[in-house]
Parts: structure tokens; sequence; C-alpha cells
């Protein structure tokens, strides 16, 4: 046993001011970054899994699906999610549909992206620059009301499949289809 001999025992205010000014000075909002790296990437593999079942759809020679830019409240036939799960072999999972960075407001609907509604109908073939040709992204880049979910920035997949995240200034510039 450890006896006591006339030592103080805890810390005083200026050890523990100390520190967690020099941990502070460290990086001690490396977890904040690290919380919201891991956020970006699960929301970047979410779409890459929504893109590969599109995919898979338009492999079956259907076009991109009719759905709405972004769905009215649950259920509803024209929602991303019910296109998905009819045509997969087995249900994409709705939390495929979330976002974790999302405010929970928006996570509750069941759906954090929203789709370009324009390519509704098309095959892929028809959708002209597949490559820079937004298919969905992360909803807060259609209000200003709503911050960008990732660090000031967005997640977007593009109709060829691959995701990539942008800071929301450069958003705008993104092809959206026209017909023709």
């Amino acid at each position: 046993m450890f006896r006591s001999r006339g030592r103080r025992r805890g810390f005083t205010a200026a050890e523990v001011l100390a520190v967690t000014g020099i941990l502070t000075s460290l990086g001690g909002g490396s977890f904040v970054n690290v919380t919201e790296q891991a956020h970006r990437t699960t929301c970047q593999q979410h779409l890459h899994q929504i893109g590969l079942a599109i995919q898979m759809r338009t492999m079956m020679d259907e076009p991109l699906p009719r759905a709405w830019f972004y769905p009215p409240d649950p259920p509803h036939p024209n929602r991303m999610t019910y296109h998905l799960a009819r045509v997969m072999a087995s249900e994409v999972p709705a939390s495929m549909f979330i976002c974790p960075s999302a405010p929970s407001a928006i996570q509750q609907r069941g759906i954090c992206y929203v789709y370009n509604s324009t390519l509704g109908g098309r095959t892929v073939d028809q959708v002209p620059n597949p490559s820079q040709t937004w298919l969905m992204m992360d909803i807060n880049v259609v209000s200003d009301q709503v911050p960008p979910a990732h660090n000031g920035g967005c997640n977007v997949l593009f109709v060829d499949g691959h995701v990539k995240w942008y800071p929301a200034s450069q958003l705008p510039k993104f092809n959206v289809a026209t017909d023709g």
C-alpha cells in the first residue's frame, strides 16, 4: 500500500490549465477534424454505393430513375429509395441515404441527398459529359440556411459513378443535363 507522506494529492488549477493549453495547441481541434473527415468519407461511400446501385439498374437497360429532386415526406413512389429497392435483389439499406453530417431534422426525413431530376428517363449514353454531370449530392446545397455538410463543401456523385468533395463555392458550376 502506498501512504501519503505529506505530499499533496491532485493537481492545482494552474497545472490543469497549463496541460490543457499545451494539448489544445498541439491539436485539440483535431478530434473534430478527424470526426468530420470520417463523416465525409462515410457520406462518400454512401453516395458511391448508391451510384453502383444506379449503375446496376442502367446495366439492365433501364433509364435513370424518374425521381424527385428532393422527395416529399415518405412514403412516396418517386423517392430514390423506392426506385433502387425495386431493382435490387436485396434492398439498399435505408441508412445508405443518410449523411452523418446532415442536421438531424434532415436525417429524420430518410434521405439526405438531392437528385438531378432532369436526368430521369434518360440512358447514361444520352447524358452529355457524364463525368461532369452531377447525379446526387448533399442536400445542404439547396439552401443558404443550412451550412455545407463537410467543412464548407459537399460530396457529389456524378453520372459516371465517381464521387468527389467540392467546396460550396464551386457547386453551381456543375453541368445540369438539358434536353436536346
